[in-house]
């Protein structure tokens, strides 16, 4: 990355929209921006409504201005919202690289952001972590570490171990004269101080790996007790073959449901069956064997799922199948042929999937199930680079508690690498790889 350079790039998708909004950042933007102005712009921070000129075009746009050191990347900077025509979009961004800016590498814009001081690493990954969210709980965590609150968690156990380093390293320039700057006793309770807040950072936060996991849900039921048709209505498209023959689910079939926090996966499996009305299993009878299977493979899926979902089929008076656990949640379908209201039934959720009677109802325990009851309870998540570095620091802080009573020199080492530790998590002392990895993860224009 070349900070001398003026970078441009697309901050919004290049489709038709109301607008599109390129971005130019650099030494050299304002300079480009009036360029392509007919009129004279204002001095940044500000907006103006003008025209601009691409080749012989002629066609009005927003341009905001921004000036160093008060922009985003800490750079001067300028925003264009044009007409939401993608080929006019193109035209003005190859005029821009015609005069001399250059396409931005993916996540540029937020490096240079980075580098300029304007945020730290651990903001820089919560922007990355907002744009690639896929529920709310993402969402909300990433908001969070977007806010700085990570950082925030972070700097007094870095203000304590600095002040414990400080401290150990001022006995040890002193070592010849008869005062002391910190006891064998004060030094432990700092130690143990500092890392009592690394562990209940670690046990307040989640992990973004498990926030990103896709829960899968699975149906289990009857044969023909409406499975497929509800993964259908759920789904809104034809996922499976739905047909009043029982059994004409063979496989596994999955498809991913979009709620109101998020996207589960849900799974529809063979109809369950108790073993006593299995067929026997003969060498004459491919078809036994093949049906033993599509019942192992159910009952698989049914133990391995986040959520069981057991269905009923309202209208027949059937025993449960045998299940491996108890189910989470229990629906009661082919409510429009029973006289019975749609809804809540006996604690249950009665659904019809051909009515769509019900169906919001069961979205929202679906809902609820998969990403909790409410999105209040959302908490800091840490990424797999914060937890490393947290208990890299945590081992060096355990090290440092057993050298107290021992050489000064070696406790200064081990608080020092205690304190390197917790530095990269804010990018204080990055190498360049983890920098490369961590922006890598951006969108051209981010």
């Amino acid at each position: 990355m070349n900070s001398g350079d003026t970078i441009a790039a697309f901050s919004s998708p290049v489709a038709p929209a109301a607008r599109i909004i390129l971005r130019l950042s650099g030494p050299e933007a304002i300079e480009l921006a009036g360029r392509l102005s007919e009129g004279e712009l204002p001095e940044p921070p500000s907006a103006a409504r003008g025209r601009l000129g691409v080749n012989e075009l002629r066609f009005p746009a927003w341009i905001y201005l921004f000036g160093a050191p008060r922009s985003y990347t800490g750079e001067d900077l300028v925003e264009f919202h044009l007409p939401g025509n993608p080929l006019l979009a193109q035209m003005t961004l190859q005029y821009l690289l015609r005069l001399g800016a250059r396409l931005a590498d993916a996540g540029e814009f937020t490096a240079r952001a980075y580098f300029n001081g304007r945020i730290d690493l651990t903001e820089a990954e919560g922007i990355a972590a907002t744009i690639h969210a896929s529920n709310q709980q993402e969402l909300s965590a990433a908001r969070q570490l977007m806010a700085g609150e990570l950082s925030r968690r972070v700097e007094p156990v870095i203000d304590e171990v600095a002040q414990t380093l400080a401290l150990v390293e001022a006995g040890i320039d002193f070592s010849d004269e008869d005062v002391s700057f910190l006891s064998p006793a004060q030094a432990s309770e700092r130690i143990a101080k500092a890392d009592r807040a690394l562990e209940d950072l670690l046990r307040d936060s989640a992990r973004f790996e498990r926030l990103s996991h896709e829960p899968t849900f699975v149906l289990v039921g009857r044969p023909n007790a409406g499975k497929s048709a509800l993964l259908n209505a759920l789904a809104g498209h034809e996922r499976a073959i739905v047909s009043p023959v029982a059994g004409t689910t063979r496989d596994v079939l999955s498809a991913p449901i979009t709620l109101a926090r998020g996207v589960i996966r849900l799974i529809d499996v063979a109809g369950l069956e108790h073993a006593d009305e299995l067929p026997e299993q003969s060498a004459a009878d491919p078809q036994a064997h093949i049906h033993r299977q599509m019942q192992d493979h159910a009952r698989r899926a049914a133990q391995s799922a986040d959520r069981l979902v057991l269905l009923r089929d309202i209208t027949q008076n059937e025993a449960d199948p045998m299940l491996p656990r108890k189910p989470d949640l229990v629906v009661l379908s082919k409510a429009d042929l029973n006289d019975s209201a749609c809804g809540s039934r006996d604690s249950y959720l009665a659904v019809s999937a051909r009515t769509g009677d019900g169906m919001d109802k069961l979205r929202a325990a679906l809902d609820e199930l998969a990403f909790g009851a409410t999105a209040s309870s959302a908490k800091l998540a840490l990424n797999a680079r914060h937890v490393q570095a947290i208990e890299e620091a945590r081992i060096a802080l355990a090290h440092a508690a057993n050298q107290t009573s021992a050489t000064p020199e070696l406790l200064a080492m081990e608080l020092r690498e205690a304190l390197d530790a917790l530095g990269r998590i804010a990018g204080r002392v990055t190498p360049d790889d983890v920098l490369g990895r961590v922006f890598s993860t951006f969108c051209i224009g981010k």
